[in-house]
């Protein structure tokens, strides 16, 4: 017991002090500094999960709940001060443009229109893909507006996406439940990649998170719910969860047809989940403008780091000019299909269809792994976290003089990102066979 305290405690540290490092790694202007950070990043990921290991060698609740929460506070708390990621210039990009009359599905950051708000915004030059217009949702957009109206500090921003994130983590801890709810949700809480991604870069990816992980917990309250009036009320409460989830970001609405599996003939109150962000668009014109032509014509861009396609790509079908747009329909037909294939099953059906959808998305940022790792929490499903570790390979992208052409990943870097995690996936199935075989020989 004691050794196992002290390796828990060593591990614990070594996480804190290797996230704290990444402060000194943090300008990417300077072209060593990515493979300097990605290595600290890289430690501090092998710290966590020796850390996660040893973790229900505390005794009592009250000690894991207070060692659960201060660590998941303090390596937030760390990460603060490191410079966000670029995605930030435009969330308050459009914020202000919001604040100066314009409509940001209408105005890209390149249109001439808008040199005078240009003019007061000294990160135009860092904002990306200047001649897109806005392609979040418009719940997001109302968040970037009226944060916008704050402050413009980036450390408002990254206040709230943090809360958010800290958020989901009590979300997950009443979804887990039991003696072992502190364990479980550490592999979320302590993950070194949420931490930067919401704390350190300032994704705001956390506010869907949020209520897609709240949705979830309503779908389990639902199950097992006897009262029909109160299976309607959890029923809506999901659906509504959902809704708000899908006006942030889209991507919730890939698990809405397992949501059917889950609610039965009570699958009539997702409607609820069109019409919120329905209801939302209209503060910008819908339908009268199509506010969601931008993201349509998005998925047109040039790809990065995916874990399938280049495979495909380099024995059956060649995409010399990069586009996306086709794998995106595949993209979605086969989350259907596997929402189908696990329609006895929702749950498992959920972190299958958002595991698909990672999989086959022919742009693969890391903040993306954030979306499935409360449900893998839940599901236990651990090789999502040596992928997400694995996953900090990404920032080398930034450091151009590693690869032959810039931002196109090599076969040694897809090995870095994808082999680790496969061997998880194998070893996690050959340890549960084992103890399902285990458990026949004993009954």
């Amino acid at each position: 017991m004691r050794a196992q305290l002290l390796r828990f405690s060593i591990a614990l540290s070594a996480e804190v002090l290797f996230c704290a490092s990444l402060n000194w790694f943090d300008d990417w202007t300077l072209e060593e500094m990515p493979v300097k950070f990605v290595a600290g990043a890289m430690m501090c990921g092998v710290a966590y999960l020796f850390a996660i290991r040893d973790f229900p060698v505390l005794a009592s609740a009250r000690q894991r709940g207070l060692v659960f929460w201060a660590v998941a506070l303090l390596v937030r708390l760390i990460a603060l001060p490191l410079a966000p990621g670029d995605d930030m210039y435009r969330y308050q990009w459009e914020g202000k443009v919001q604040r100066a009359g314009f409509n940001p599905y209408l105005h890209a950051p390149d249109d001439p229109k808008l040199e005078p708000v240009r003019a007061q915004f000294p990160d135009w030059q860092k904002i990306n893909h200047r001649d897109f217009r806005a392609i979040y949702p418009p719940g997001a957009e109302l968040l970037f507006a009226g944060l916008s109206g704050i402050s413009d500090r980036p450390l408002m921003y990254k206040l709230l996406f943090t809360a958010a994130d800290l958020g989901t983590i009590a979300v997950l801890l009443l979804l887990l439940g039991g003696a072992s709810r502190h364990a479980s949700a550490a592999w979320y809480a302590w993950n070194p990649l949420v931490v930067y991604s919401f704390a350190g870069a300032a994704h705001f990816d956390s506010l869907m998170i949020l209520p897609m992980t709240a949705g979830v917990l309503f779908l389990t309250r639902f199950e097992n719910e006897a009262d029909s009036g109160k299976k309607w009320l959890l029923a809506l409460a999901a659906s509504a969860a959902f809704g708000v989830a899908i006006s942030i970001k889209l991507v919730p609405a890939l698990l809405l047809l397992t949501c059917v599996f889950a609610l039965g003939f009570r699958a009539i109150a997702l409607v609820v989940s069109v019409a919120i962000p329905a209801l939302l668009s209209t503060f910008y014109g819908w339908p009268e403008f199509h506010i969601w032509e931008s993201l349509g014509r998005f998925a047109h861009v040039t790809r990065l780091n995916d874990l399938f396609w280049w495979l495909i790509e380099a024995t059956v079908r060649p995409n010399p000019d990069q586009k996306n747009y086709h794998y995106n329909v595949i993209l979605v037909i086969s989350v259907a299909l596997v929402s189908l294939l696990f329609c006895r099953n929702w749950k498992r059906g959920m972190i299958w269809a958002l595991g698909t959808a990672l999989v086959l998305s022919p742009v693969l940022h890391p903040w993306y792994c954030t979306w499935i790792l409360p449900l893998a929490a839940w599901r236990r499903a651990y090789a999502w976290f040596v992928f997400s570790i694995t996953l900090f390979a990404y920032f080398l992208f930034w450091n151009e003089r590693l690869f032959a052409v810039p931002w196109h990943a090599e076969p040694w870097m897809r090995a870095i990102i994808i082999g680790p995690a496969l061997a998880a996936a194998v070893l996690v199935c050959l340890a549960r066979r084992s103890q399902r075989a285990q458990q026949k020989i004993t009954s």
